[in-house]
């Protein structure tokens, strides 16, 4: 995405309108066609695109800003990381709920290993600290994103035994057909695959 001089406070009023609106619809799992309709809408609105537009120089411009920066973004800030996080109205699921969700009680979360791409922390048991897995989470349709940086970590290296976590949401769920895909995958792949529903 190209640099723009765009004023913080304009950025941030238009962002917290983009990430409203968000929310509304439920994007994180929102399907891409209808996501391609609310970019047009966005870009069209004159409270966003009409007020990027003198910013960024032209109005081919202001989808790529919207895209590639505050939605691009988006997944990663309801979860209370990155520079947009605090104009986030409603977080999602706090990581440490999602691992007990997956696997139950006694993980705790270090969250001074928190890496964003995915997102992962390390977690280790209560009662035993020398018991330490990778704790990865994103929306079900990341899945296979998910899986890849399993595998690219381990190759290179990495001796921690990862945990996938897909996360779904109470108006599109995972499909059973989805849920033993995955698990065959991760099967495969010597990792473990846990489904959450968000919230």
């Amino acid at each position: 995405m190209s640099a723009y001089s765009l004023p913080t406070d304009v950025e941030a009023e238009i962002v917290r309108l983009l990430y409203g609106q968000a929310a509304d619809v439920n994007w994180t799992y929102l399907p891409d066609a209808e996501r391609t309709r609310l970019y047009q809408q966005w870009t069209a609105d004159p409270q966003i695109g009409g007020r990027l537009l003198p910013f960024v120089g032209t109005p081919e411009n202001v989808r790529p800003w919207i895209k590639d920066g505050p939605m691009k973004e988006y997944t990663r800030a309801t979860y209370g990381v990155g520079k947009y996080a605090p104009l986030i109205a409603k977080p999602t699921t706090s990581v440490d709920t999602l691992v007990e969700k997956a696997l139950g009680s006694g993980w705790s979360v270090d969250l001074e290993s928190l890496d964003i791409k995915p997102l992962k922390v390390v977690i280790q048991r209560q009662d035993d600290e020398d018991v330490e897995q990778r704790f990865t989470w994103g929306p079900v349709r990341d899945f296979k994103h998910l899986a890849w940086a399993a595998i690219t970590a381990q190759a290179d290296g990495d001796p921690l035994p990862w945990v996938i976590c897909a996360v779904d949401s109470f108006v599109r769920r995972v499909t059973p057909a989805q849920k033993a895909t995955h698990e065959r995958i991760a099967q495969r792949l010597g990792l473990v695959v846990a489904h959450v529903t968000d919230g």
